[in-house]
């Protein structure tokens, strides 16, 4: 079966990039912006609406990589669901700990996402590391 990315990538090279993106300093930024989305939301039904909406979306974007993984024998996972949703956890914790001084952050918890994917779609570690600049 052909590559089935926009630009011909598989499914595992999209969830690397996906990783390098969803993952470090710049994500932290981005993650607090989200954790203050979400409490103003509790208050205000438009942003409630809009923030529910883009959590579904990025949700559903992952659930179906990660299905076209399964399809394509890629990864392994008995439900593609579920493990997005272990995934988005970890990343929503991380982001949450964006707010403590990351700056003596270990390695280990820095790659709890990719470590989580890794170990629920029978990845070997280090499958999903980061793609080298550029990439």
């Amino acid at each position: 079966m052909p590559a089935g990315g926009p630009d011909g990538t598989t499914p595992t090279q999209r969830l690397a990039r996906f990783f390098a993106h969803a993952t470090g300093e710049a994500y932290d930024n981005i993650s607090r912006l989200w954790i203050n989305a979400r409490h103003l939301s509790r208050y205000r039904p438009v942003l409630r609406d809009r923030v529910a909406a883009q959590e579904a979306a990025w949700r559903e974007r992952l659930a179906d990589l990660i299905r076209e993984g399964v399809e394509r024998d890629e990864f392994r996972t008995t439900d593609p669901y579920v493990t997005t949703i272990q995934v988005l956890v970890v990343l929503d914790g991380l982001g949450a700990h964006a707010n403590t001084d990351t700056s003596n952050r270990p390695e280990a918890v820095t790659r709890m996402a990719v470590t989580t994917a890794e170990r629920e779609l029978g990845l070997p570690t280090g499958t999903l590391a980061p793609a080298p600049a550029g990439s």
